[in-house]
C-alpha cells in the first residue's frame, strides 16, 4: 500500500482557482480518472468538485474550481484529496490529501 501525499492549499472565496499539484505517488499515464473533492470535514454531507485534468509532461494532476463555487464555500479549514482509478486494471489509489484553507475576499 502506498501512502498519499499530503500537502495544504489556500482558496479565496469567490475567485477562481487552479492548482498543479505534482503526484510522486506513481507515474500517472493520462488514462487514468481522477477525482477530487472538497468537504469541510471527512464525514460532511456536502461536497464539492474539482475539475481535473492530467498533466503527464510534468506527472501531475491540474485542480480548479470556478468562482461561483468558491463563493460556496465554506470559510476556515477544510479537506480534499485527489484519487486516482485505472481504466484499465479498475485499481482505485489515493494520490494527495491534505487541507484547504478557504479565506474570504475583501473585494469582490
Amino acid at each position: 500500500m502506498s501512502v498519499p501525499a499530503v500537502t495544504s492549499l489556500v482558496i479565496y472565496k469567490g475567485t477562481d482557482f487552479e492548482k498543479k499539484v505534482s503526484i510522486a505517488l506513481t507515474t500517472l499515464a493520462g488514462t487514468e480518472t481522477i477525482t477530487a473533492k472538497i468537504r469541510k470535514h471527512e464525514t460532511a454531507s456536502t461536497s464539492y468538485s474539482f475539475n481535473t485534468h492530467i498533466d503527464t509532461t510534468n506527472n501531475a494532476v491540474v485542480i480548479s474550481m470556478g468562482n461561483s463555487v468558491t463563493d460556496d464555500l465554506t470559510e476556515g479549514r477544510n479537506y480534499f484529496d485527489i484519487i486516482s482509478q485505472n481504466s484499465s486494471t479498475n485499481k482505485i489509489m489515493k494520490l494527495v490529501e491534505g487541507s484547504i484553507i478557504v479565506n474570504p475576499t475583501v473585494s469582490s
